[in-house]
């Protein structure tokens, strides 16, 4: 499933691709060439010389003179007419000395006599045939080798031809694929980044942020190695296997034969060992995000650790992922140890063993010193066969990492997400708001809401009010449309509120929250929110109108002072003053205050209530109140109470019932008071 989801995202750089695989294969012949080089060389020309050569009459281009005659090798003759199956001479290496015979040597058991003058071969059908050898000088051998010297020279420049190319291919389909790992990464952080712009509130009510940044960062990070590394190594592995074999088969068949025992057993093994991995990794991978979010938990939360004293359980608790993380990270290290590289170093010994056996069984007698090029170029196959079976193993660990996050990845981007209206759609422009017979759960059967009916003229300001978890923020909630009601309905301009663009919706309805949010940027870009349409003068025309002038002049780049993360370089007052500015700078019909003024000292309060006159002129207002007397002028107030709408007036009415607005009042006058 990862894969095929993987595949989606890789198939959009179909060029990119093409010229990865292309480059990483033509490395792979190039590599395998080398082998078929080294044999050539080997067979052909450094002991080459041992092949047949044929006296002729006079002399021709690639012929060598020896003792009154000329020799040729039937290779170099260009005129196969002068070559005489009857004129065969052979040249033979025993104990590091070459040797003439005028007669050419067959195959069989030799046996040297007569301190290298003399050689017995014993054939298969019991023949004994016997040779008399002169040993050549080495200038006579040089002469011997004259004509290898020009085929020897082509060999050599198109082996280091092959090498270089190989180098600089290597080079090329590496940089490829980790250009393309980047790119499918950047494509998957950039849509998991919009899938969490889209996603319910409720979602990140329940996820820990640290969770899903794990998700957004580290696994995706972890994707580039299925690139970087795994893709490589088994593109490579496939096709060295079949390379590989091609050029055994060529080489002995019996042998080959034998060496494809190893693929059902590589099956098996590899079966293992993904079984285990892909279980010891999904621990991994979710007790790694597991930290990150309690790290971003304490991190956040330190003041209060502190002031609690509440160290050592923090400690505990973080030390509780973080020991599990270890106990499968080394699960990790046993396995790799036990199915990965001791197993290769074994199965490598068990094929230098049998090529030993093979070739050293028929080596007993002399005859064989023409494979010697076979040999090296077998026992080099075999191990290139290791080679990626090593890395294959050395990396599906790897691999599985790769494909655990981005299971995890996906399985962020299939959540349920908001349905985003972009159109433009006919939207309220007076702002009459009616609650009726509203009631909300976040889990059913506990409501939190229960049967509320309300009824808001335009222009008009409310104040709700309620101790806490009697619903005033989850009635606001709704009405901002965080979250979706099944029973009752939301009424603005006296149609149902889900009936319009969510997205048109929005831009009618503003919020200021208790606790203000500012991005990273400017007082400016914190206003506007990045809307073109928004200039400078209307920022500051808007900024003046709350009262807020003499903040900004205080600062040498007045709006464009730089905002660091979350406002910390402002004081609270000054946050709210920015958040009071954003919700008046896109006129909204409706707006709510989230008790703007609850965090604030009573000096700044002055200066904020004078921003809240402002910023409520003509438009509907919702306050939700924690100080009572911040909505004393409010045309109209209502309480909750355990989800219910028990009281509502304006202030002196209330006042005058002394039910429960009166007593939460006189409560808070005491508290002044003492």
């Amino acid at each position: 499933m990862a894969i095929r989801r993987i595949w989606h995202y890789t198939k959009q750089y179909k060029a990119l691709l093409f010229v990865s695989m292309v480059t990483l294969i033509f490395s792979i012949v190039l590599d395998l060439v080398s082998p078929y080089l080294a044999s050539l060389l080997i067979d052909d020309y450094i002991v080459g010389i041992e092949k047949p050569w044929y006296r002729i009459e006079e002399k021709v281009e690639q012929s060598v003179y020896y003792n009154g005659h000329y020799y040729i090798q039937e290779r170099f003759a260009k005129d196969r007419s002068i070559l005489n199956e009857d004129e065969k001479a052979s040249i033979i290496l025993i104990n590091n000395r070459f040797y003439f015979s005028g007669q050419y040597i067959v195959d069989g058991k030799k046996t040297i006599a007569e301190e290298g003058r003399m050689l017995w071969v014993e054939k298969d059908d019991g023949e004994t045939i016997a040779y008399y050898l002169t040993p050549l000088s080495a200038e006579e051998v040089f002469h011997f080798y004259q004509p290898f010297i020009k085929p020897v020279t082509i060999i050599i420049f198109i082996f280091a031809l092959v090498s270089v190319a190989s180098i600089f291919l290597i080079f090329l389909y590496r940089i490829c694929f980790l250009k393309l790992g980047n790119r499918v990464t950047y494509d998957l952080r950039r849509d998991a980044f919009i899938k969490i712009q889209k996603m319910p509130i409720s979602y990140f009510d329940e996820i820990p942020a640290g969770k899903i940044v794990s998700r957004i960062t580290n696994d995706t990070e972890t994707v580039i190695e299925l690139y970087s590394q795994s893709l490589v190594v088994f593109t490579q592995a496939a096709i060295y296997f079949i390379g590989i074999y091609i050029s055994l088969f060529s080489l002995d068949v019996t042998l080959a034969a034998f060496s494809m025992l190893l693929i059902p057993l590589l099956v098996v093994w590899g079966r293992i060992y993904r079984k285990k991995a892909k279980h010891n990794n999904e621990v991994i991978r979710s007790e790694n995000a597991e930290i990150n979010a309690y790290l971003n938990e304490s991190i956040k939360g330190m003041e209060v650790i502190q002031a609690f004293n509440q160290e050592e359980r923090s400690y505990r608790k973080f030390m509780n992922h973080n020991d599990r993380y270890a106990e499968y990270r080394q699960k990790m290290v046993v396995l790799n140890s036990a199915l990965s590289g001791n197993m290769v170093r074994l199965l490598r010994r068990a094929i230098q063993l049998a090529i030993l056996l093979y070739f050293g069984w028929g080596a007993l007698g002399f005859y064989t010193f023409i494979s010697v090029g076979v040999i090296y170029a077998f026992v080099e196959y075999m191990n290139r066969l290791i080679n990626p079976i090593n890395q294959i193993f050395g990396n599906i660990d790897v691999l599985q990492q790769s494909l655990v996050s981005a299971e995890r990845v996906f399985f962020l981007l299939d959540q349920p997400e908001e349905v985003m209206e972009q159109g433009d759609g006919p939207c309220f422009e007076r702002g009459e708001v009616e609650f009726r017979n509203l009631s909300f759960a976040y889990e059913k059967p506990n409501y939190v809401l229960k049967d509320i009916n309300l009824k808001v003229k335009p222009g008009q300001t409310v104040g709700i009010v309620g101790h806490t978890g009697s619903g005033k923020s989850t009635l606001m909630n709704l009405l901002l449309r965080f979250y979706d009601y099944e029973e009752g309905s939301i009424l603005i301009d006296g149609v149902d509120i889900r009936k319009y663009p969510k997205q048109s919706y929005r831009r009618r309805v503003g919020i200021v929250l208790q606790d203000p949010i500012l991005f990273t940027g400017t007082i400016a870009s914190n206003i506007k929110l990045n809307n073109p349409s928004i200039t400078d003068e209307k920022v500051e025309e808007v900024l003046i109108a709350i009262g807020a002038e003499s903040f900004i002049r205080k600062f040498s780049r007045g709006i464009h002072e730089p905002v660091l993360e979350m406002g910390s370089n402002f004081s609270v007052g000054e946050r709210q003053l920015i958040s009071f500015a954003r919700a008046m700078v896109y006129d909204p019909a409706v707006l709510v205050l989230d008790e703007a003024t609850a965090n604030i000292d009573t000096g700044t309060e002055q200066l904020i209530q004078h921003a809240l006159q402002v910023v409520k002129q003509n438009r509907t207002t919702f306050v939700i109140a924690h100080r009572l007397s911040t909505i004393k002028d409010a045309d109209f107030i209502v309480v909750l109470d355990q989800g219910r709408l028990i009281e509502q007036g304006t202030h002196d009415e209330l006042m005058a019932k002394r039910g429960k607005y009166y007593e939460m009042y006189q409560s808070q006058l005491q508290h002044v008071t003492d």
